[in-house]
């Protein structure tokens, strides 16, 4: 018997200090735990659930605004850890109130939430924002006047609400691109609640690398899909 836990215990160390296996411990357990919430949220979002959690969460703050010339970075800060849970929100911006699809919930699950693109009174607002490679920061001309514009929408039509989506490109292991897909969603929520949208109304979930808008193996798709998508319900 000691012999064979001797064996496992010499397998175990050799996988440690295997050239190939280069990420530490801690981001190991971060990864696994933000895909091991990150799954379950996606899941019971799809069934219209989101059990003991209202969303996925990130930590994320707007820095750099400057009234005196265009607003082209949104800066995401690092995660940090409470209790057991990797905390993925930003504490100055208020949760939901509600969860998409609970029982008693004004708010109908996932499922009834459309693609703006399919809208042509919305399409030109609630377009695609896109992200560099192994980032969820949010910047650039474009990207900016995307979230400000579908900021402006939401302020003005309180009874539009959005999940936001999280996407990534098919590179890196799924539980790290089913946290980054979550940072990317959240980074956009935490822009638009700081731009006056209703906590309320906005909701986020991570796909991460699950659902890409162009197959291909080369920089121009994993540049399209690298994204944070929006799904719309208008409340009548």
């Amino acid at each position: 018997m000691t012999k064979k836990f001797v064996c496992l215990g010499m397998a175990i160390l050799s996988l440690a200090i295997s050239p190939s296996c280069r990420r530490s411990t801690d981001e190991v357990v971060d990864d696994t735990r933000t895909a091991s919430r990150h799954v379950k949220r996606g899941v019971c979002a799809l069934g219209g659930k989101h059990n003991d959690s209202r969303q996925i969460r990130s930590r994320d703050q707007l820095y750099g605004a400057n009234e005196t010339k265009f607003q082209d970075d949104f800066v995401p800060l690092g995660d940090v850890e409470f209790g057991d849970d990797l905390a993925l929100a930003d504490p100055t911006v208020r949760q939901p109130r509600n969860s998409p699809g609970d029982p008693g919930s004004p708010i109908p699950g996932i499922e009834a939430f459309v693609d703006p693109s399919t809208m042509p009174e919305v399409a030109d607002i609630f377009r695609n924002i896109h992200f560099d490679y192994d980032s969820n920061l949010l910047k650039g001309e474009d990207n900016m006047a995307i979230a400000r514009d579908v900021a402006n929408y939401m302020r003005s039509h309180p009874n539009v609400y959005v999940f936001v989506e999280g996407h990534c490109d098919e590179r890196g292991p799924e539980a790290y691109n089913l946290a980054l897909g979550a940072k990317r969603s959240n980074a956009v929520r935490s822009y638009l609640v700081q731009e006056g949208v209703s906590p309320d109304n906005v909701f986020t979930i991570s796909y991460g690398r699950e659902r890409p808008l162009v197959l291909g193996k080369n920089e121009d798709s994993w540049s399209q899909n690298r994204r944070a998508e929006f799904k719309i319900y208008f409340q009548r």
